[in-house]
């Protein structure tokens, strides 16, 4: 994985540190805009990581001690610590192995009269299956919490991620499409709760209060310290002119290897044809990851992970399912290649022969 760095960055960056308006202002102002415009959702809120815009929407949700919440465990930690220091029951559900998605008859055979939310993630960049996840959520009256960490312009059925679930969260960690060094930002379906996260990212005032000082304001609901900075919201600006040409190029290379890779031993996810994915990652699945693993790095391929399942980790120890067959058999196999703005076609023939010799 690299960092992008765009021209002029450092400069910028330099300009608003000597300007003494170094947290939430104008730059950050403009970024949310520019954001919620380039995602077609104006009710989205900058934040500090994608994890405390989980940590939000769990507010917002109400999830709370003995609360239900059904999830992914094929995902980062980041994704459920959230819902599971509210206090929820996390429910894991199975995957579907070809995409290493949540699936919707999983989530379905889940569900109790306390589940409280639905939280998926777009696995590498592909959409969940949406319209299934939703209409569950519908019958049983209940919400859905998207990590988009992974799928920053992903489309499902010609809509951009980020105008489907209630709470859609992105990650603008070092190493994602769109980096701010850190940072994220929640997209709400509903503008009231939009409007109610831009006071809980700022121990619950509102920063655009119109009287003679925001310090006079009530606090009606205790907030945190959310909030992006102008900071990280000039990088994320610059960065915003380069996105869709490192993301195209991410697309690019992770369909080349999908077509160019015919070794029955290595497997390429698959792509839905409804829907388009962003490839942050190209994942594949091998029978014995430790010797692919050395054998890519003796060539000088670094591949990876990524993350793994969450049921590994202790502190997830009492949400263990032995039912979860699918998510057990993708975890055991999965490894990632490098499909990168930075790789090179030259790169991707020299990993394809690799692979395809192994």
């Amino acid at each position: 994985m690299k960092v992008h760095t765009p021209a002029g960055v450092a400069e910028a960056v330099a300009e608003v540190w000597d300007s003494g308006f170094v947290t939430e202002g104008k730059y950050s102002d403009r970024f949310e805009e520019e954001f919620s415009k380039y995602i077609g959702n104006p009710n989205t809120c900058l934040v500090n990581s994608c994890t405390n815009a989980l940590v939000l929407a769990a507010r917002v949700i109400g999830i709370k001690e003995g609360d239900e919440v059904i999830s992914t465990a094929m995902t980062c930690m980041a994704t459920n610590e959230p819902f599971f220091n509210c206090g929820a029951k996390l429910v894991f559900a199975d995957i579907d192995p070809e995409t290493g998605n949540i699936d919707p008859q999983s989530i379905k055979a889940k569900i109790t009269n306390r589940t409280k939310a639905i939280v998926v993630v777009h696995w590498a960049g592909q959409p969940c299956d949406m319209d299934e996840i939703l209409q569950i959520a519908k019958e049983h009256n209940i919400k859905v919490v998207e990590d988009a960490a992974h799928a920053l312009r992903s489309s499902y059925k010609g809509k951009i991620i980020g105008n489907h679930g209630d709470f859609v969260c992105y990650s603008f960690q070092a190493v994602k499409h769109l980096s701010t060094a850190d940072g994220g930002a929640i997209a709400c379906k509903r503008p009231e709760d939009a409007e109610r996260i831009r006071k809980l990212r700022w121990f619950g005032l509102d920063r655009k209060y119109q009287g003679s000082s925001r310090w006079e304001q009530d606090i009606k609901e205790s907030g945190f310290k959310f909030h992006m900075n102008n900071m990280n919201a000039i990088i994320g600006i610059l960065q915003l002119e380069h996105v869709d040409k490192l993301i195209d190029k991410h697309i690019e290379n992770s369909l080349l290897l999908s077509k160019n890779i015919t070794n029955k031993k290595v497997k390429s996810l698959i792509k839905k044809e409804d829907r388009i994915s962003s490839s942050w990652i190209h994942s594949v699945l091998v029978e014995d990851k430790k010797h692919f693993k050395n054998y890519m790095t003796k060539a000088g391929v670094h591949v990876d992970v990524a993350h793994v399942s969450n049921l590994r980790y202790s502190v997830f120890k009492n949400f263990r399912d032995n039912d979860l067959v699918n998510l057990e058999y993708f975890d055991k196999r999965l490894m990632n290649l490098p499909c990168g703005w930075w790789v090179t076609k030259e790169d991707l023939f020299f990993i394809i022969d690799l692979v395809n010799n192994y």
